[in-house]
Parts: C-alpha cells; structure tokens; sequence
C-alpha cells in the first residue's frame, strides 16, 4: 500500500476502525513465508524479474514478513491485515465491513491498483508490492475474515495440546508449529500436496470470493469448539489439513495476481 492512500485516509481511523484487531502476526512468519515460497513456483520468468527488479533483490519469502515489522511505525495500516465480516453472516458488505476502505480487502484491490500502474512512483509501486505479497497470506487465514466479537479470536482464550493459548493464536501458527516440522520440511509437504490438486481451478475467483472461503472456514471449523475450550489431538488432526489447502491457495493465487499485474512491467519504471 502507498504511503499517499494511507495519509489521505488516516483522519477517519479513530471514528471507522473495524472492532478486531488481531495482536500476532497472521500466520506467524513461517505461514507468510510458505506462501510466498509456493507462489515463487508459479511466477512467470517476466513477473519473477519484476518482483525482482522492484524489491531490489530481496527474497520473496523475506518480503512477505514486511508488512508486519513495519506496522508499530505504520498505525495507520493496522486495520488493513483484516475484514470484519460477521461470523454468521452470508455475504461481504463494504459499508457493514469495510468502513472508510480500511480493511484488507479495499487495501489489496487498492494495493493491486497502484502496482499496475506504470505512471505510479516506482517507491510507491514497491510498496504496493510488499503490503499485496503480505496482504494476500492475510487474506486467508480465516479468523482475518471474520468478526466475532473477539477481536479475531485473540478474545477467545482456549488450551491447545495442553498449553494456554487464544484461539488467533492456534490458526495463526500454533497448527502449523505443531507438526514438528521445520520451514523446508513444511514445504516440501505442501509442494508434495499441490501435485494432487488442481491449481487452475485454485486461481478462479475475486478477492471477495477468497474473503469469503476463509470465512466459512471459520464458522464451520474454527469456531467449532469445545465448551471447556480444550482443543486436542482430534482439532490438530481436523484443522491442518484445511490450514495447508489454506496456505497452498493463498501462494497459488498470489502468483496469478501478480503475473496478471505485472505482465507489461519493464525492469526500471
């Protein structure tokens, strides 16, 4: 996201700023990291070089982690990692969810806009990069889509595999981290996971449409809980699987993007 977008917008924060605000890292670093890892795969020789050209060398997986070092200093771009849709709604209403644009599905169509086009500040265009790289992992972590009252979960608190946690904290990385499984390791499994899967039909859909498979993810499994808030063996082994179909659709679809935006790119604009 520009830096000029987020100035203009800024006055409206306090009156219009969505209910949650998610206190971790979505997907911890490891999830960012992954997706963009998987979107590598599908970037075309052009877009590669692009991503290349306007991140000055820095390594995708790196890039994803930006958006979330930087928001202390950025406040202003806080409420943009989510979209507060009502968990027990059926649809996406920007003036119910998206108050002023500032949530993460104006922020990625904004972001995508500025990317593509060639007349923008090449500083600006890099930026638009590196919050769409992030924005798009956001976008699929299903407790980033909806709105519970909770603060996306960090509200919730549960005890998962017998340590305290929030139930934020469980999708964001707690399902992933308790495979045992290094970075690479994960990786290999997804890219294993992805031969079997029909990736084309992976990329179809508007950003909405995504927004709106994360939510049904959450109402239907994530919220799934326990009275005793006790989530177990049975939860890790139902949940992860829809963790990796999350995080292989988020890096399939970042890659269809940007070789969408940056198709006409010329190293230098």
């Amino acid at each position: 996201m520009a830096l000029t977008p987020f100035l203009l917008l800024a006055s409206a924060l306090s009156a219009a700023a969505p209910t949650a605000t998610p206190e971790s890292a979505v997907w911890y670093d490891i999830g960012h990291r992954l997706v963009a890892r998987i979107a590598a795969l599908r970037l075309t020789p052009h877009t590669a070089q692009a991503v290349n050209d306007l991140l000055g060398g820095e390594d995708l997986a790196e890039a994803a982690l930006w958006a979330d070092r930087i928001r202390e200093q950025r406040r202003e771009t806080a409420p943009l990692h989510y979209v507060n849709i009502p968990l027990q709604a059926n649809d996406y209403r920007p003036e119910r969810d998206c108050p002023a644009g500032q949530c993460l599905i104006a922020a990625i169509e904004r972001d995508r806009s500025i990317l593509a086009d060639s007349t923008a500040p090449r500083a600006e265009r890099a930026e638009a990069l590196r919050f769409l790289i992030h924005f798009i992992g956001d976008l699929h972590q299903p407790l980033h889509v909806s709105n519970h009252n909770d603060r996306g979960g960090n509200q919730r608190p549960v005890t998962f595999l017998d340590h305290p946690r929030n139930l934020h904290q469980v999708w964001d990385g707690e399902l992933i981290q308790a495979t045992g499984w290094g970075e690479d390791q994960y990786f290999e499994r997804l890219e294993s996971e992805m031969d079997s899967l029909d990736l084309t039909a992976l990329e179809r859909g508007t950003v909405v449409d995504w927004a709106m498979e994360g939510h049904r993810l959450a109402a239907e499994h994530a919220y799934q809980l326990p009275a005793n808030g006790r989530l177990g063996e049975g939860y890790l082994e139902a949940n992860r699987p829809l963790v990796d179909r999350a995080l292989i659709e988020a890096g399939v679809r970042l890659a269809k993007v940007l070789n969408e935006v940056l198709a006409t790119y010329h190293p230098g604009q």
